[in-house]
């Protein structure tokens, strides 16, 4: 239920999600959804925490594996490449939770000051620490750490929030391996 739900709520919004179509994009009936959740803002949160479990649960293992492939490595631009790609390859896999942080985060209220409070103000804190340990190695440019954290974000999740229409307008599908090489080669020479 919580997997489906949270698709449609990245897909269609809080108020374009229903108890309806939950339950039936889960394969359960309305009562099931019902009984669960006592109204559409609990299964709301509810989906949202399983996202954001799910990001944390996959990209800590991304970032440890990296280190540990990289340890000896003098190519010290490599480490940011593997990061970008599993970054962006995860968030191709699991489009929910920037589909559900663009939404809430464009309108102020208590869906927003929630996230804000439960995951999005950490992620704020945890997403500016790792610039500065990246700047502090070398392994990006000495600015301001949280106009690059806005910046690589940007760079790497809207390619996932546009990718319909960049399939359609260039004809090339931005999650092969081949374009996201080619994002990243492109935001890496920006980066140098």
């Amino acid at each position: 239920m919580l997997q489906a739900a949270a698709k449609l709520f990245g897909q269609m919004g809080f108020d374009g999600t229903s108890f309806s179509i939950v339950a039936e994009h889960a394969g359960e009936q309305k009562t099931f959804v019902q009984y669960h959740f006592d109204n559409k803002e609990v299964l709301w949160k509810e989906a949202v925490a399983y996202v954001w479990r799910q990001r944390n649960n996959a990209l800590p293992r991304y970032i440890e594996d990296i280190s540990l492939q990289r340890k000896n490595s003098d190519d010290k631009s490599e480490m940011i490449r593997d990061l970008c790609r599993r970054i962006l390859q995860f968030t191709f896999d699991n489009p929910e939770w920037v589909k559900i942080m663009f939404q809430e985060s464009s309108m102020p209220g208590p869906r927003l000051d929630w996230l804000v409070e439960e995951f999005l103000g950490t992620d704020f804190i945890e997403g500016r620490a790792m610039i500065e340990l990246a700047q502090h190695r070398g392994l990006l440019p000495k600015v301001d750490s949280m106009d690059l954290l806005h910046i690589l974000s940007g760079a790497l999740i809207y390619l996932v929030n546009v990718a319909p229409i960049t399939e359609r307008i260039l004809g090339v599908e931005p999650s092969s391996t081949e374009y996201m090489e080619h994002h990243i080669d492109t935001l890496m020479r920006i980066l140098n």
